[in-house]
């Protein structure tokens, strides 16, 4: 940062935060790592997020300006606020759900002193799994571009100009490209340039407004460059359904919005009406596909409610009585009430939670499912074919429901023990990495296969009981090595560009990279915590 507030920074970095004060302290701790930091101002700009994100941040980066809305704006709009109360020459517009290498600050203001035609420029972006992250570099949508993409013709000839334009995949990831547009997640842009064009058109609400900065900036008569020279990572955390389907909706207005607002500079011949089917077509298989995924629990409490009640039905009555070919209505009725009762009082419990789900609180929605459906059945006499049937039905499916619940952990516990243990790489030192090395050990989460040394001091031979297998900077040469599978991170040292350069060099499949989390350093030896809890993204 500036060594005073009257200093004026060279870069300004636009943070819009909603809810994620974790991503949001690796992101500036990965910041504070790179060169040009102290040429560098950070503004976070609070989207009425109505957690504890402003005093966990302001409480241990000082320096921060922090700018608090008191309503959920848009991310466009935040961006604008931000740079208001900017006074960089360059600006960084970046997703707290990111991380930086050590040269990307650097890389990027040398680039766009070396380009004056740059107006905006975009770094390769990775996955966790160092893959590139295709939205990096793209083409501006056209009917025919989406076809490509929504056909699969994209994925199936991703090296021809015509169909892997979309995602601009017959392009080399390692050569800088002008290219349409690149991803929201970092925009490296100037300041004057911003201002001149009028930032993002705060009509999106949140998506499609990087896709229309970088139309406006062509228009301007600047160029828009994806540049492979850094890498950043960027996770896409995990919502809820609920969040997660209003933000597909979100997306897709988005893509109206943009197609009305330029579909005619583009000398588009398809009518407004086919676009707009397009794209709702597109949306419904999209957002169908999203609530089959996070409502699979409740899909596989209405097969076994149904199934276990079509059981106990047809067990009952002989095939000359059997209710579902003589009172189909009625049956029916019963399915219905049923399933109404417990997915109803399943969902009113937050068992459908992680958070909230227990067994005794299972059991209990059960017991009150069962009581709702009996009432249901006591009142409505035309379905009370079988009293028998839904007295035994309704606890068994209470069990039922429970006991797969619970099954699903054991056999994963289960095949963690009968199969090979995952191979654990700790980085790391001190007090902090001896406490998680005894934590894997008593939990047998993993087999350590050695230690990386994270200071300078000349490494020892042996750590805790474990190989040292060298410095952190043999840290891509090891893991292929030795096919870890969980990089474990118990240092408050650098590292970021470390895990950065290895995903870069190489794609890894199925590695889990865990993290201590920078406060436990704070604390006394004696003061750590029994249980240290680490953060993860999955590769």
């Amino acid at each position: 940062m500036p060594s005073n507030t009257t200093d004026k920074p060279l870069i300004s970095v636009i943070v819009v935060n909603y809810r994620v004060p974790d991503c949001l302290k690796e992101m500036i701790r990965s910041l504070q790592d790179a060169a040009l930091f102290d040429k560098t101002e950070i503004i976070v700009v609070d989207n009425a997020s109505g957690d504890c994100s402003q005093q966990l941040i302001t409480s241990e980066f000082k320096e921060i300006k922090w700018i608090q809305l008191k309503n959920n704006i848009g991310f466009g709009k935040a961006c604008n606020i931000g740079v208001q109360n900017a006074r960089g020459e360059y600006i960084l517009l970046l997703n707290p759900d990111t991380v930086v290498a050590q040269n990307t600050l650097s890389v990027a203001v040398n680039f766009m002193e070396s380009n004056p035609g740059a107006g905006i420029m975009g770094p390769k972006i990775l996955n966790p799994d160092g893959s590139l992250q295709p939205g990096c570099r793209r083409s501006f949508p056209t009917p025919e571009i989406a076809f490509y993409r929504f056909s699969g013709l994209s994925r199936l000839f991703p090296n021809s100009p015509r169909f892997g334009k979309y995602n601009l995949s017959y392009l080399d990831p390692e050569k800088p490209a002008e290219v349409d547009a690149i991803s929201g997640s970092f925009m490296f842009i100037r300041r004057k340039l911003y201002t001149q064009i009028g930032g993002f058109d705060e009509q999106f609400f949140m998506y499609g407004e990087d896709l229309d900065l970088c139309w406006r900036i062509h228009e301007s008569g600047y160029a828009v460059w994806y540049n492979p020279k850094t890498q950043i990572i960027h996770r896409k955390g995990r919502s809820s359904a609920r969040n997660l389907i209003r933000s597909r909706i979100a997306f897709y207005e988005a893509m109206v919005i943009f197609s009305r607002k330029y579909r005619h500079k583009r000398g588009g011949f398809f009518p407004d009406w086919l676009i707009f089917f397009g794209i709702l077509l597109q949306a419904s298989l999209n957002i169908g596909t999203t609530l089959i995924g996070h409502f699979i629990a409740a899909i596989i409490d209405l097969a076994i409610i149904n199934t276990t009640l079509m059981v106990g039905i047809t067990l009952r009555f002989t095939s000359s009585h059997n209710p579902y070919c003589n009172s189909f209505l009625q049956v029916f009725t019963v399915h219905l009430l049923i399933s109404a009762s417990f997915i109803f009082m399943f969902a009113y419990n937050g068992i459908y939670s992680k958070k909230k789900y227990s067994i005794s609180n299972a059991l209990l929605s059960g017991f009150l499912a069962s009581l709702i459906f009996f009432a249901s059945v006591y009142f409505i006499k035309t379905v009370a074919f079988s009293r028998i049937v839904f007295a035994i039905a309704a606890p068994l499916i209470t069990i039922l429901l429970v006991g797969w619940r619970e099954a699903i952990p054991k056999v994963v516990k289960f095949k963690q023990l009968v199969f090979s243990p995952d191979r654990v790489l700790v980085v790391g030192n001190g007090p902090v990495a001896s406490a998680v090395i005894r934590q894997l050990e008593e939990q047998r989460s993993g087999k350590i296969q050695g230690i990386l040394w994270s200071n300078g001091e000349p490494s020892p031979g042996e750590y805790d009981g474990y190989q040292v297998l060298g410095p952190i900077s043999r840290l891509p040469e090891v893991i292929k090595n030795n096919k870890i599978d969980v990089l474990l991170i118990a240092t408050d040292l650098p590292w970021y560009s470390r895990v950065i350069e290895t995903l870069s060099k190489k794609r890894l499949k199925n590695l889990t990279i865990r993290w201590v989390p920078h406060e436990i350093f704070e604390q006394q030896k004696d003061l750590l915590p029994s249980e240290i809890k680490l953060n993860t993204f999955s590769v």
